[in-house]
């Protein structure tokens, strides 16, 4: 088969095949078609034209040549034994395609593989499934644009940056395990601001540190949360938005206040209805009447 048009490649170095008359290509497959008008009893040629139209020359050994218009989804005989000829679909500029599949678990199976998950796409009566592994970012072909899906942990920009100078472990002694590890940290942001301090456990570092943005609730507070024993240029630190003074205060004070209102004010505190106990009544004592017709022994 041969094609012609846009998009066909360039001819590769040919070598000589070893069995004769024809020759092989360079990457060990099957031999190349021989030049226009050598004697070929079987032969097949497709056109592209600029616009995507697709035509045919077909040399049959059975059926003799045949040219024409070829169709999407349209078989033609090509007279080759039972073979036919048909265009599934046309693709401007053909790319390489990676699928990925799920892989039953063993004991052999590779520890290190990674998770994923499937996703389904409908568009226009029309489904698309792919397996997106943790990590990847896969393409799915829907029209007229294709969609980006990426499987992992979310990636959220900071409005400041942070930057590690030091961290020190101190050892008890005696024995190899930590005392305590304490960060030496730089927080700078977009507008040129820098700041320098330390955190180490229960003690963190606020920035930025003035008393205004402390107490109103517009600093990040940075508390050391863990370390790595095989690394100790790498340390890891949590970063949190502190709400401020001035709120914590607010919602102490009402709670303070909620209790001594319905504690010690009367206007405050809800009554509750005790139905009174009433003591029972006495039995009266009864006597029992004889019957008429019972007879009393004496």
């Amino acid at each position: 088969v041969t094609i012609h048009g846009k998009g066909a490649p360039a001819a590769a170095p040919a070598s000589k095949n070893p069995h004769g008359g024809t020759e092989l290509t360079t990457n060990g497959g099957p031999p190349t078609m021989p030049p226009t008008g050598s004697e070929t009893p079987n032969r097949l040629t497709l056109f592209i034209t600029e616009d995507g139209l697709l035509s045919y020359e077909l040399v049959s050994r059975k059926a003799g040549a045949s040219i024409g218009k070829i169709d999407l989804n349209i078989p033609i005989a090509t007279g080759w034994a039972d073979w036919q000829l048909k265009i599934d679909k046309v693709m401007p500029h053909a790319e390489p395609w990676m699928d990925f599949a799920p892989m039953k678990t063993s004991a052999s199976s590779p520890a290190d593989l990674p998770d994923g998950v499937r996703v389904r796409l409908e568009q226009n009566g029309e489904t698309f499934e792919q397996w997106v592994p943790a990590g990847w970012q896969i393409a799915v072909p829907t029209s007229p644009n294709e969609t980006q899906i990426a499987y992992g942990w979310k990636v959220i920009p900071l409005p400041i940056a942070l930057e590690l100078l030091d961290f020190e472990v101190k050892r008890n002694e005696g024995s190899d395990s930590p005392a305590g590890f304490k960060s030496t940290l730089r927080i700078s942001t977009a507008e040129g601001e820098s700041a320098t301090g330390q955190c180490w456990m229960n003690n963190p570092f606020s920035f930025p540190g003035a008393w205004l943005h402390t107490w109103t609730g517009q600093t990040y507070k940075m508390s050391q949360a863990s370390w790595n024993p095989d690394n100790l240029g790498q340390s890891t630190v949590q970063i949190l938005r502190d709400p401020g003074w001035l709120l914590k205060w607010i919602g102490s004070l009402l709670v303070v206040s909620g209790v001594f209102l319905m504690f010690y004010v009367r206007g405050f505190r809800r009554g509750t209805a005790v139905a009174p106990v009433i003591a029972p009544a006495p039995l009266k004592s009864q006597k029992r009447e004889p019957a008429p017709e019972e007879a009393i022994a004496f």
